[in-house]
């Protein structure tokens, strides 16, 4: 007998529009409006997709295009690192720590991006500190759907100074510079670099999901950062 594969009852387009409707609004699966596919054909797309790496990889894809549209190389050559506090709430199955500057139970969002947008994240503990917490988000770059061979600078705040220099080379045979601020009495001005990734935490909290981490597992949360990473790249698509 032949093994004839079932053909889906509704459109992959439709599905995908509801997985960003969920991501932008920030509503329960479960409040999935009429005229999306049901919130239990959705939700099981969004997991199979998380689970094999179907986003991630989709982002990069588009993240490359636009690199390809602005004249430059697939892979980035320089990478800006930083990290975002982001609170959590009675439900998140992740690991939490206590903030020690915000006084708060918070999750830690370590991002790595070029000047287009998102490239690499991870999420740990907020008492974890930066130096600690960046050799997750490094580490990645050793993974296949991560991989970026053109990578040979690092860009970081003082918050990554330490043994995490040593570590870079040594490793990741790439080279980081320290972003220092200005001496408190010269009046405010944007750092180099560093405005990058202010500029991309920014765009992310106009996703009411992100607003506050919900999820229960790592994977699912890096999901919902890529989704939002793609919606906004995606206008920059000719």
């Amino acid at each position: 007998m032949l093994n004839v594969r079932r053909k889906s009852k509704w459109d992959l387009r439709d599905i995908w529009e509801g997985i960003c409707y969920v991501t932008r609004t920030g509503c329960q699966w479960r409040l999935l409006p009429i005229g999306y596919p049901p919130w239990q054909t959705v939700y099981w797309y969004f997991r199979r997709w998380t689970m094999d790496g179907t986003i991630e990889i989709a982002h990069q894809e588009i993240r490359k295009a636009i690199r390809r549209e602005e004249g430059k190389k697939e892979s980035a050559s320089i990478g800006i690192i930083d990290s975002c506090s982001v609170r959590m709430n009675a439900t998140s199955g992740m690991q939490h720590g206590i903030d020690g500057n915000k006084k708060i139970k918070e999750l830690k969002r370590h991002v790595i991006a070029d000047s287009p947008g998102n490239r690499c994240c991870c999420t740990h503990a907020a008492n974890i500190h930066d130096s600690k917490g960046a050799k997750q988000v490094l580490g990645k770059f050793n993974n296949s759907k991560c991989d970026e061979p053109n990578l040979e600078q690092i860009f970081a705040d003082a918050g990554y100074r330490g043994k995490l220099i040593k570590w870079v080379k040594e490793q990741l045979k790439m080279n980081r510079t320290i972003v220092k601020r200005r001496d408190k009495t010269i009046q405010w001005a944007v750092q180099p670099k560093r405005w990058i990734m202010e500029r991309t935490f920014a765009w992310l909290l106009n996703f009411r999901r992100l607003v506050i981490n919900y999820e229960r597992t790592p994977e699912f949360a890096i999901s919902y950062i890529c989704l939002a990473m793609m919606c906004l790249m995606v206008k920059n698509i000719n």
